[in-house]
């Protein structure tokens, strides 16, 4: 299949990694001679929302895709994780431009309703999309942290990446650190 944009943009949280996520970067792999899969929230951890570190989550995304056409990166919220406005589409574009030195024509990421609110017209006729329906695989990050808190590992394993199994004793202890998770 012949690659028909140049760079394919996939952010996310990925508190963990896991195949929804996955799937995501498949198809702008397919599409885009080179995908920035960008970690957002990178300030932030040791959360209820974001409990994982930054270079936890880019490891374990690092752990799937070695090859040359992915780009792991990072990215801090501009405000905070639900500033949903224009301004945050254009500090988007600007820090992949300014930070990797890549415009992406592709933006691809999953169905959710404030990505609406992430680029203003003008900044949308700068790129396509791909939205990837969120039930073609029901889970969540939030029901993974529940099944490493409660050392459900065999569940938990059934929803991630076979390439990030080794790294479930470590997410979990990365998560039981954290006040609100050892409840």
């Amino acid at each position: 299949m012949e690659k028909i944009f140049e760079v394919g943009l996939v952010l996310g949280r990925f508190h963990p990694m896991h195949k929804g996520h996955m799937e995501i970067i498949d198809i702008a792999r397919k599409l885009c001679k080179k995908t920035m899969v960008l970690v957002g929230s990178a300030q932030e951890s040791g959360t209820l929302r974001n409990p994982f570190k930054v270079e936890t989550r880019k490891k374990a995304i690092h752990a799937i895709y070695q090859q040359e056409d992915v780009i792991i990166g990072e990215l801090d919220d501009m405000t905070n994780e639900n500033d949903i406005c224009f301004e945050w589409g254009k500090y988007i574009l600007d820090a992949v431009k300014k930070k990797y030195n890549l415009e992406p024509d592709l933006m691809v990421y999953g169905k959710d309703e404030s990505r609406k609110g992430w680029f203003s017209e003008e900044d949308s006729k700068k790129f396509s999309e791909v939205i990837v329906a969120r039930d073609k695989i029901e889970i969540s990050a939030t029901q993974l942290r529940k099944y490493l808190r409660e050392d459900k590992k065999e569940e938990w394993q059934k929803y991630v990446p076979e390439e990030i199994w080794d790294m479930y004793g470590e997410l979990r202890e990365e998560l039981l650190e954290i006040e609100c998770y050892k409840k």
